[in-house]
């Protein structure tokens, strides 16, 4: 069975990014987890401005998992970090919640942004380092560690300066996402109510469902065995893995 244990941010942050490999993997009869370090208490996008932090706190945790139901998760977590507060929590109490799922879990691939953060978020750049240090530790971990960003080719669609594009030369991995897989994906932006203006910020400047397939990696680490002729971009995570 395949088992994916993606490591973000923020609820909303597996739906603005992989959703669709997410979704997908679940459809093919795989395992997702998902681990957030931050309940997004800190978001400033549409309602989220008229809210206290609490309150975002407390909705962000809900819509996080009714987003998780939509995509067809087997589980997730929040792990409690400050919002815009992730890269001053204590490195090894970081890194060991990580360590702890991936011994629990066992999954044969981990994922999360690409090492550049997709916005340059420091959130999400402490989290990839995390990620980084804690996929080192456990020998016999994960086979393989994939981050997520937007391709080059599509960057300027987004029209957003913050945007740190995933260079065409690192792209590893284009997965294709089928109709179910985008359906759940689009269906998990809804579930973020706060963070609803977003999506529909992106959908007034191109069509997203044609444009967001395939979703694009970058391979940050992987072990020995991996049969993948260098250069060779895989279109599903698990390709060439001795799992």
């Amino acid at each position: 069975m395949k088992r994916l244990l993606c490591v973000f941010a923020h609820p909303d942050d597996e739906c603005l990014g992989p959703g669709g490999t997410i979704a997908q993997c679940a459809i093919d009869g795989g395992e997702v987890f998902i681990t957030t370090f931050t309940a997004g208490e800190a978001g400033t996008i549409g309602i989220s401005k008229s809210l206290s932090p609490e309150e975002k706190a407390r909705r962000r945790t809900l819509e996080l998992a009714a987003a998780c139901d939509a995509l067809g998760v087997a589980g997730h977590r929040i792990l409690g970090a400050p919002d815009r507060g992730v890269e001053n929590v204590d490195a090894a109490w970081a890194v060991g919640e990580i360590v702890a799922d991936i011994r629990r879990l066992r999954p044969q691939v981990v994922l999360t942004f690409h090492r550049l953060g997709v916005s340059g978020h420091p959130d999400h750049i402490a989290v990839a380092r995390f990620l980084d240090r804690a996929f080192d530790e456990v020998d016999d971990g994960p086979a393989a560690y994939f981050g997520w960003g937007v391709a080059e080719h599509r960057a300027q669609l987004y029209q957003r300066p913050n945007l740190v594009p995933l260079p065409e030369s690192q792209i590893a991995a284009a997965v294709p996402i089928g109709d179910e897989a985008m359906d759940r994906k689009l269906g998990n932006f809804r579930a973020h109510e706060t963070q609803y203006d977003f999506f529909l910020s992106l959908q007034e400047k191109f069509n997203y469902r044609e444009v967001s397939s395939p979703e694009y990696f970058e391979l940050r680490r992987v072990r020995a065995g991996r049969r993948v002729p260098a250069g060779h971009i895989v279109s599903d995570l698990w390709e060439g893995l001795d799992v």
